[in-house]
């Protein structure tokens, strides 16, 4: 066995031993009302966001990370710079748990991960799990995606999918169908809930798929990360396509890529922008720009991505599989819904109708107005809860006691 992996194993025993003798001693980290959640786990780009909207419910919600992508680092809590320090990010991991279990009486986590880190690649840690249900803890369990999918379900959902066109098999999701399934067994018995939506719900059963929560906070910097700019429907300039691939592979670049160079021999002027790499508040700036924005036409579901696009009032092109399952209020969303066949037939529809493009977007703003801001959000979180038994309010009937 690896000696590095052997220390950690150690290191793991050692400080879970520590946390749990701690809580013994102690008895601290009872559940009697919610007045603190926490997001924590996998620095999704959601996540700080979905704990402004829980504020809304009256709860003191905040985030927390050990490490950031380069698309944002707007975290409560940001720990990526003691992450830094070798000996220090051994041990920080088991403080911040105990820390977390005192002051928080709900979690927020997403499957692949919590505070610690498991000793298998992409599960929840199960000692970490047993010990937040033992002191009586809400816990519940969101999606992000690649927390989720795993290989053999993948693709039996079709002709195109995540696993496609994947060069790398088990590095950027769940994949294996195994550890897949045993992960999601044993996180789904602990839950408070467990909380899915678009394709992810194909492999979560037992979760709840109503919630939909990739909210968009329009008042963000006073409103002027989102104000709305329409494609012109007078304009003379080329159409101008953007697409964020970040994993070209999962999104079917190269379908687009094709399309476009096919388009252009028959004479279409087209300004393609690819957006790699980039922090999201610079993407923003460049979507500003877009006459159409393209997510993705494999996965069978859009990324937050495409919120935030349409929130700036720009038609979105991208792949949802079963809409009416997928999507909310699917009847009054204006996806432009193609898959990687229809690519070049459905851009080529577009490149001739500005008006359709400018009245897309308008639609686009309005569906993010109606159905995705925090308080819309909030709503639907709050109703949740309710129904679950969980506290939105800071007041309980109940009072749970630490195993």
């Amino acid at each position: 066995m690896n000696w590095r992996r052997r220390v950690l194993e150690i290191v793991d025993v050692v400080g879970m031993a520590g946390v749990r003798l701690f809580f013994c001693v102690t008895r601290l980290g009872r559940v009697s009302t919610v007045k603190r959640s926490l997001w924590t786990g996998t620095p999704v780009i959601n996540m700080a966001i979905n704990a402004r909207a829980e504020r809304l419910l009256g709860v003191e919600s905040r985030s927390l990370v050990d490490h950031a992508y380069f698309i944002t680092d707007e975290f409560d809590y940001n720990l990526s710079r003691l992450m830094k320090f070798k000996p220090l990010a051994l041990v920080l991991p088991y403080l911040v748990l105990i820390w977390a279990a005192i002051r928080f009486q709900r979690f927020h986590f997403y499957c692949d991960r919590g505070i610690l880190r498991s000793n298998t690649p992409l599960t929840f840690h199960p000692q970490e799990l047993r010990l937040l249900q033992g002191l009586g803890k809400e816990i519940y369990f969101w999606t992000y995606g690649a927390d989720v999918r795993t290989q053999q379900r993948t693709r039996a959902l079709g002709e195109f999918h995540c696993c496609f066109d994947c060069p790398e098999p088990g590095e950027g999701c769940t994949c294996n169908d195994d550890r897949g399934h045993q992960n999601y067994e044993r996180i789904s018995a602990a839950a408070t809930a467990v909380f899915a939506m678009g394709d992810m719900l194909e492999y979560t059963p037992g979760s709840r798929n109503d919630i939909f929560f990739w909210p968009v906070d329009l008042n963000r910097d006073s409103g002027r990360r989102y104000t709305p700019c329409y494609p012109g429907p007078d304009s003379n300039r080329p159409i101008r396509i953007v697409h964020a691939p970040n994993h070209r592979h999962f999104k079917g670049t190269r379908y687009l890529l094709a399309a476009v160079e096919n388009l252009k021999l028959e004479g279409f002027e087209i300004d393609l922008q690819l957006v790699e790499r980039v922090p999201n508040r610079e993407a923003l700036e460049i979507y500003r720009s877009a006459d159409i924005i393209f997510d993705q036409c494999l996965i069978g579901f859009h990324g937050y991505f495409a919120n935030e696009a349409m929130a700036m009032g720009k038609p979105v092109m991208t792949y949802i599989r079963r809409p009416e399952h997928y999507l909310l209020a699917s009847d009054e969303c204006p996806l432009i819904n193609a898959d990687a066949s229809q690519v070049e037939s459905t851009l080529r529809s577009l490149l001739n109708d500005r008006r359709r493009l400018h009245d897309l977007g308008i639609a686009g703003r309005k569906y993010i107005e109606k159905h995705h801001t925090l308080d819309a959000f909030a709503g639907r979180l709050r109703l949740a809860y309710s129904q679950i038994g969980g506290q939105s309010n800071g007041h309980s009937n109940t009072e749970r006691i630490a195993a």
